[in-house]
């Protein structure tokens, strides 16, 4: 199974295009700096990928991608 936080980098990294050296465990999506077009695409990939709803991924955006890869793992059961 692929960790939690690399699943969340490949979202962010194949899908969204973001340089894999802007991603690390204690990075933000608002250090990041995407726009609202992008940070929806997050929500909706992230979800899928963890089953988790939108309002579950959306509360997650301050958080370091670390501790947000933590809990939406929590939140698969995995």
């Amino acid at each position: 199974m692929i960790d939690p936080f690399d699943r969340l980098v490949a979202i962010l990294t194949d899908r969204l295009e973001i340089p894999e050296d802007l991603v690390g465990p204690d990075v933000t999506l608002q250090d990041l700096d995407l726009d609202s077009l992008a940070l929806e695409e997050f929500v909706v990939l992230a979800g899928d990928e963890f089953g988790a709803d939108g309002d579950a991924v959306a509360d997650l955006f301050g958080l370091p991608l670390g501790q947000a890869a933590e809990r939406l793992a929590a939140l698969a059961g995995v």
